[in-house]
């Protein structure tokens, strides 16, 4: 066990920045009009606005920008077939409104410039919710001096559908948007037409697997020492994460192909793998001791699964309960 121990901390270790990669997700409503339009409160930050456009309909999105930031804005959609959408980039440094549509409202001292869609032939895979997903529109551009932009998203013929905006390009996340990824991203595979059964259904068969594996070789002494218990549900709700995980990986990867990018997925995989199967073999044993080494690893498996997104927080929690069990209630 030593050996996976020393995995799961390098493990960790390693994915502690990987994360940081990663858009800070985010569902915006009613923003169908420029004076309702999302405005970022750290508009360089790196964000995903999972929308949604009505026939008809166009959403907006306003950034102001200092001299040597950048403008980086696109959009995105996982659904297939024509739906395209496109861009309509608003600014007091632009001039004209030529081809705007009727129905995007320009603002008064602004100008405006059409950015089309182009609809690529296969989807792009997106490692870290993990998804496939059609980038549609791609904005990089310096800003010389401060500026407000408008972005209104729109279809060009209509057509209504789901609609990612990713915003900014400095990936952070707060200690909340982080801790609440796990949620959110339940959400995105709903916005992209997932039944909740698909989305959820492969954890809870993994937790009734995991819960009827331990019902199997529970010991006449786990009423005496509810600890195990306690250990054996950590480690099966960071397990859940993992099979989850790995059927979201199977179907995006089905739908964008082979890449390299699906190595990141994997580690999402392997980490509360590990960190999980490695919890419930404490509960397993013979014995139930948690001498220093044991509790420490614990402690990193918990962290393991919280870098990772792994187990709904409850089950890191629960890890780390266990760590700090007091000794009367082990055998040490």
């Amino acid at each position: 066990m030593r050996g996976v121990r020393a995995a799961v901390v390098v493990l960790t270790l390693a994915l502690l920045a990987v994360p940081v990669l990663a858009h800070v997700p985010t569902f915006p409503s009613e923003n169908t009009s420029p004076d309702r339009a999302v405005e970022p409160h750290d508009p360089v930050k790196s964000w995903s606005f999972y929308d949604r456009v009505g026939p008809g309909e166009v959403t907006y999105y306003r950034v102001t920008l200092s001299a040597g930031e950048r403008l980086r804005v696109g959009t995105f959609t996982p659904k297939s077939g024509p739906f395209t959408p496109s861009v309509v980039l608003m600014s007091p440094s632009l001039n004209g409104t030529e081809d705007v549509p009727a129905r995007v409202t320009v603002p008064e001292g602004m100008g405006a410039v059409v950015v089309p869609g182009e609809r690529p032939d296969s989807p792009g895979y997106e490692p870290f919710a993990p998804s496939a997903d059609y980038r549609t529109v791609g904005i990089d551009r310096p800003v010389e001096e401060r500026t407000t932009y408008l972005i209104a998203v729109f279809e060009p013929v209509n057509r209504s559908g789901p609609v990612g905006v990713s915003i900014g390009y400095r990936e952070a996340f707060t200690p909340t948007e982080y801790a609440t990824v796990p949620f959110t991203l339940v959400r995105t595979h709903l916005w992209a037409g997932q039944h909740l059964l698909v989305v959820l259904g492969p954890y809870l068969l993994a937790l009734v697997a995991g819960a009827a594996f331990v019902r199997g070789r529970r010991r006449a002494d786990w009423d005496a020492r509810p600890v195990r218990y306690v250990a054996a549900t950590g480690g099966i709700l960071v397990l859940g994460t993992a099979v989850g995980t790995l059927v979201q990986m199977g179907i995006a990867l089905w739908a964008a192909g082979p890449t390299l990018a699906a190595l990141v997925t994997a580690a999402f995989v392997l980490v509360p793998a590990v960190a999980g199967g490695w919890a419930l073999s404490v509960a397993l044993r013979d014995e139930m001791t948690l001498p220093l080494r044991t509790r420490i690893g614990l402690l990193v498996a918990g962290l393991a699964a919280v870098a990772t997104w792994a187990g709904y927080l409850l089950g890191p929690a629960l890890l780390a309960a266990v760590a700090a069990t007091p000794p009367g209630l082990v055998e040490e």
